[in-house]
């Protein structure tokens, strides 16, 4: 940014810290009016128009920023917004213009790193995140983006130690000691209690309270004291569970028209020669492990959990919602899904350096028809795993409210559901299209290895090779839930899991 203008963004910036977006409109507007031609004015305002949720028209105010001056600061703030909006390829076009520069703030480079994860630039996003954190190392924020980034590339000893300090530091950082339950021993795990427990009576806000109550009910489950971590478990999913008003007979009625239209319409085929693997499958089902056997393989490459396919379905049948039976009407009629699709390949391609890609993002099995019509050569892997375990493994995971994919996941009753919805469309598609899509059971992988993964590697015209059982010894980056249990040998701790809470369950819902 430049040096004179400084000043100028730092106080934009505590109006909006202190919700003054009127008056700092008014001082940007006024600055224009002495001078039209002050690109950091209209930066500045598309800022404020962020806060107010307009961000259409934050993006125009920064293309005529832009357009008065190419800063690579720009190019990120577009990116940034293309993020929010879904339009990734957009966003990565800005992304790669942003990097024509070094010279950012820290908050500049974090902002560089959320947008590098989101677009699958999981390394260059350690190295943007670590600079962020070199600049501001007292910034709570940009230190707990470092611990997530250390936890993401498998180095749980520096997240831990990075997170004690941060809950110690910042006692009502919520999100930093769930993420420091998830990796607290049994020891660590009393003393994090105790510090918890000092907390009970401060006041929270709603997603304050999930988190809180999430990091008791983990540390409890570290302590085999299950009945504490189902009663905190629930705690945190209630006061989301209300606020969202999930309806599953919704989500059932969407599933069976699914089924209903991809039985009856058979969409046109394009002649792309495109063969990209996917693994779908319902969370916790096993689908970060089944991609990490897969991407052992010398002829595939991983690139992450990308929500390009769901996205560009949703901009191209102008649709508000990506689960909606309105937007499956227009896919179904529209010419140009196959054609929207096409920017897909080309992420896939630039992201996979020249292998076959492998995209694990798991609610892609809801898109099977429109990946197939534009890529009939691409193969399709969807998880099956014990509905017991699935849910209760659903139940335990602390998802964002602000994920409509995962709505479901704030009740056992409605994650039960899900699961019959789920199991239901995969087995309509494997029946549908046998030559693509491959249903892999998560108990039978576990049971015979070898004779599993020999099938799956066939069916997905790979070469078997014996490394692909020792996945764990991959130090490539993930940022799925699974980022903990993807570095341990394939084992069968978690098969029978959901007993440990059998007792704390309505036994008519787990019969």
């Amino acid at each position: 940014m430049l040096n004179t203008q400084q000043a100028l963004r730092a106080n934009i910036q505590q109006l909006l810290a202190n919700k003054q977006l009127h008056d700092a409109h008014h001082l940007l507007v006024q600055r224009l009016k002495q001078n039209p031609e002050d690109h950091v004015c209209y930066f500045l305002l598309s800022e404020v128009n962020t806060a107010a949720g307009d961000i259409n028209k934050a993006i125009k105010l920064l293309e005529k920023a832009l357009n008065l001056a190419p800063l690579p600061i720009y190019h990120l703030a577009l990116a940034k917004l293309y993020v929010l909006l879904g339009k990734v390829s957009n966003a990565a076009v800005h992304y790669q213009d942003a990097l024509q520069t070094a010279d950012f703030s820290a908050a500049d480079f974090d902002t560089l790193a959320n947008i590098a994860n989101r677009l699958g630039h999981y390394e260059d996003a350690f190295s943007f995140q670590k600079s962020a954190y070199q600049r501001n190392k007292y910034n709570p924020q940009i230190s707990y983006n470092l611990a997530v980034s250390y936890k993401i590339h498998g180095l749980f000893d520096e997240a831990k130690s990075l997170l004690q300090q941060l809950t110690t530091q910042q006692p009502s950082f919520y999100q930093a000691h769930y993420s420091q339950a998830e990796l607290n021993t049994d020891v660590e795990s009393k003393l994090h209690i105790q510090k918890l427990q000092t907390l009970a009576n401060k006041e929270k806000s709603i997603i304050d309270q999930q988190v809180y109550f999430h990091s008791l009910a983990l540390n409890y489950e570290h302590l085999n004291d299950y009945k504490n971590a189902f009663k905190y478990f629930v705690l945190s999913k209630q006061a989301i569970a209300y606020k969202l008003n999930y309806q599953a007979t919704q989500h059932r009625y969407f599933c069976q028209k699914l089924i209903t239209q991809s039985t009856q319409q058979v969409l046109e085929s394009s002649d792309s020669e495109f063969s990209p693997v996917f693994v779908v499958g319902m969370p916790r089902s096993g689908t970060t492990l089944v991609e990490k056997i897969l991407n052992q393989s010398s002829q595939l490459q991983g690139i992450g959990e990308l929500n390009d396919i769901a996205q560009l379905i949703q901009h191209a049948t102008q649709s508000a919602r990506v689960i909606d039976s309105e937007m499956l009407d227009k896919a179904y009629e529209s010419e140009a899904i196959k054609t929207v699709l096409a920017n897909y390949q080309q992420r896939a391609q630039l992201l996979s350096d020249g292998l076959r890609s492998c995209d694990k993002q798991p609610f892609n099995f809801y898109y099977i028809d429109f990946i197939l019509a534009a890529f009939p050569n691409a193969t399709i892997v969807c998880m099956q795993r014990d509905w017991h375990d699935c849910s209760i493994a659903n139940f335990r995971q602390m998802y964002s409210p602000q994920s409509v994919f995962h709505h479901y996941s704030f009740t056992l009753e409605d994650i039960a559901s899900f699961h019959q919805d789920y199991s239901a469309l995969v087995s309509h598609f494997a029946n549908k299209y046998p030559e693509n899509v491959f249903l892999q059971s998560y108990e039978q992988l576990v049971a015979e290895p070898v004779k599993q993964t020999q099938k799956l590697y066939t069916f997905c015209d790979l070469s078997w090779q014996e490394n692909c059982l020792t996945f764990y010894k991959n130090n490539a980056a993930s940022a799925t839930a699974s980022k903990k249990q993807i570095r341990q040998p394939l084992n069968k701790n978690s098969i029978g899991s959901w007993q440990n809470y059998a007792e704390f369950i309505d036994a008519d819902l787990f019969q």
